[in-house]
């Protein structure tokens, strides 16, 4: 068993996630042939403090870390190690997406076949719940002297796959070597039998925790192949590795269509709130750009903050953001330019003349010295870009989605999917929202020469 060699990994970090996340203390342990042949660690430099948490779960102090080498200094001798083995740890993405970083830091590029424990542990003990170093540990009654240390932890994992050969047979081990060397990127806790499950068509997909509740809503025009995509660079980006770790399951609903899945997936963004979905998610108060006309004719605007759903008015919408801030730097760009009165955009409270207009800054639109129409065409230059599109047409319209099925919508909102194959029409109960609006503006423009006006017929 293990001809080839199997090196044992654990590393200790500072607490951080992503750039911020440096290793301060590496072991690695080589098995060939059953047997221990030889064995590396050492406390890493970080280059930065550690938190005072992380001192009390590894024991290891900041003056410990002060004369240890920079990682830079044992790349060499890390890499040389590592190279030309089977790379093992407990969470394999996680250590090895550590040591992977910080290689290629010092210019090597670093490949190896991964084996996870944890995966063993759910493979050949199915029966228990839990598969955390600790709890095999105690499960097992494996000796330590120091949890939370790299040496001892690896040692702990090797122990681990020796006492698994010894219960489990060498078949039902290699058959799990097998199994993990050919799908490496797979996180530990997400069986090979989900992802060969997924469909190669479009739709979304959720990842899920281990009690079921939704972590991430993407869509794809085919599932399998980028839910693979999400685990195939879990060890070079920090989200999809978190996302890897804490992902247990991986559901589906299919659609017909890309449009189909784009809607649907902002749709369940909004309704699911995954932790790992930011820009789609809801929010519950929108900060919006209003336009209106003072008595002297120049264009003012206003934030408004309520949600755009419960807006009427969509052609006086200017812009829509997620925070007041974020309104106001928003203006506060315009204003600089596209030389705009603050005043008349409600970034000042003054009277007379603005400041910027004292500063030589502003053309006088608020004392009167520029004229309206100018000023109004700056205002509309200015917020072209983030205003809502007025509803071209005078009616609903259909457009098409397939050979076969059409999408209806009317003020940018989706109301209805008719398939004209069986003569269905599938009401849609929509509020207007942001995301749809932008997925429904873009599939219009591709095609517009086929939208015609909708006029729904009715049957008993």
């Amino acid at each position: 068993m293990f001809e080839t060699p199997f090196v044992f990994v654990d590393i200790e970090t500072n607490g951080g996630s992503g750039e911020r996340g440096r290793i301060i203390e590496i072991a690695a342990i080589k098995v060939q042939y059953g047997e221990v042949i030889e064995s590396f660690q050492t406390l890493v430099n970080p280059g930065s403090g550690i938190p005072r948490w992380i001192t009390t779960l590894t024991g290891i102090q900041p003056g410990d870390l002060a004369e240890a080498p920079y990682f830079e200094d044992i790349a060499t001798q890390v890499y040389e190690f590592l190279n030309d083995s089977v790379f093992v740890a407990h969470n394999v993405l996680f250590d090895y997406s550590f040591i992977k970083r910080e290689l290629a830091a010092a210019g090597y590029r670093y490949n190896p076949k991964l084996f996870c424990t944890v995966k063993m542990s759910r493979a050949l003990y199915p029966e228990h719940r839990g598969h955390s170093l600790e709890k095999i540990i105690q499960r097992h009654g494996l000796l330590t002297q120091h949890r939370h240390r790299a040496y001892d932890d690896a040692l702990a994992i090797v122990h681990f796959t020796q006492l698994a050969l010894e219960q489990k047979g060498e078949t039902l081990l290699r058959k799990n070597i097998a199994l993990q060397l050919k799908t490496k990127s797979l996180p530990p806790n997400v069986d090979e039998s989900v992802i060969v499950s997924l469909p190669e068509t479009a739709g979304i997909y959720i990842f899920e925790d281990d009690s079921g509740a939704p972590l991430y809503v993407g869509k794809s025009i085919n599932i399998r192949a980028r839910v693979r995509s999400h685990f195939a660079t879990a060890t070079s980006i920090a989200k999809e590795m978190k996302l890897s770790l804490q992902s247990h399951n991986v559901s589906y609903i299919q659609t017909e269509t890309e449009l189909e899945a784009l809607l649907l997936e902002s749709a369940k963004v909004k309704e699911l709130q995954p932790v790992f979905n930011r820009k789609l998610r809801q929010t519950k108060t929108q900060h919006i750009l209003v336009k209106d006309r003072a008595a002297d004719g120049y264009a003012t605007i206003r934030v408004e903050s309520h949600n755009l759903s419960d807006y009427h008015t969509l052609s006086n919408v200017y812009g829509v953001y997620t925070s007041k801030n974020q309104a106001k730097q928003a203006l506060e760009s315009a204003v600089r330019t596209y030389q705009l009165c603050p005043k008349l955009l409600g970034l000042e409270k003054t009277k007379g003349a603005c400041f910027r207009r004292q500063l030589g800054l502003c053309r006088g639109a608020c004392v009167g010295v520029e004229p309206p129409s100018p000023y109004n065409a700056r205002v509309e230059t200015a917020l072209e870009r983030s205003k809502i599109e007025s509803w071209p047409y005078d009616s609903a319209v259909s457009a098409p989605i397939s050979a076969t099925r059409s999408i209806v919508f009317d003020q940018w909102i989706p109301v209805a999917i008719v398939d004209h194959e069986f003569d269905t029409y599938t009401e849609l109960m929509s509020p207007f929202d942001l995301d749809t609006y932008k997925i429904l503006r873009s599939h219009i423009r591709k095609v517009h020469g086929q939208v015609t006006k909708w006029l729904r017929h009715d049957t008993e």
